[in-house]
């Protein structure tokens, strides 16, 4: 990730974009921010899906720019769909799958401690990681195999053998897990959730997002800066029309 300063009111914007950590082979995922007050919307492409990595990325310019502690102590809290929220509160969790890859993301995520079932969850795609590179014994081939752990799909079911004839403490336990997931699923991995009313609910459902398709400038893996922009101007105004952007 770069800085990029859009409608600057400055005559001349010289910020240059942070060189990449020098055992990074590859850039592993895009991401652009607007940021407006305390509001700011995220495009990522790639690897990363989320926010706390960007998060993280603010934290270390804004140490490295030297401003007061006060202001490198933040975080990210996603807007909610509160009718979806509603949806899953009432209705309860039938089952609950995670999904994701063994991709090897950056050396700051594989660093970040996540708690309870997403640490859990990420901790196990580590280990089959783990084991698949111990089968390949030639140090070439194994080189080879860390580009491709992408390619690699794991999915896990959640849900308890009765059904919604399970135990209270069951059902009460899946659903409490069920809420912290969806909030708190990192961005390498991605949760659907299935009520006992039947409805499918996934983690983009809860957290506004929306889905773009970009184009990609020629002979390069770069998204088109300004056509990014172009959408996440447009996203902003949709918030702003459904009543979920501040202005």
């Amino acid at each position: 990730m770069g800085t990029f300063g859009a409608d600057v009111a400055t005559a001349h914007d010289v910020d240059a974009p942070e060189a990449p950590p020098a055992d990074r082979a590859f850039k592993l995922a895009d991401a652009f921010v607007l940021i407006d007050e305390d509001e700011l919307i995220i495009c990522t492409d790639g690897a990363m899906r989320g926010y706390s990595m960007v998060a993280r990325y603010l934290r270390d310019l804004f140490s490295q720019a030297n401003l007061p502690p006060n202001t490198q102590t933040f975080d990210f809290e996603p807007a909610s769909n509160q009718e979806k929220r509603r949806t899953l509160e009432q209705e309860g969790v039938r089952e609950m799958k995670l999904k994701g890859t063994l991709y090897a993301a950056t050396r700051e995520l594989d660093g970040e401690e996540l708690q309870g079932l997403t640490g859990a969850w990420r901790r196990f795609r580590r280990g089959v990681q783990g084991l698949f590179a111990e089968e390949t014994e030639d140090d070439q081939q194994r080189a080879v195999l860390a580009g491709h752990w992408g390619e690699f799909n794991i999915t896990t079911t959640i849900a308890p053998a009765g059904g919604s004839r399970a135990e209270p403490i069951v059902l009460t336990t899946l659903d409490d897990a069920a809420m912290d997931v969806i909030d708190e699923m990192p961005d390498d991995s991605e949760v659907v959730i299935k009520t006992r009313q039947g409805n499918e609910i996934r983690s983009g459902d809860v957290i506004l997002t929306k889905q773009v398709r970009l184009g990609r400038k020629e002979g390069q893996n770069d998204l088109d800066h300004i056509e990014v922009w172009a959408e996440l101007q447009t996203f902003r105004q949709e918030l702003r029309q459904r009543g979920a952007w501040q202005r």
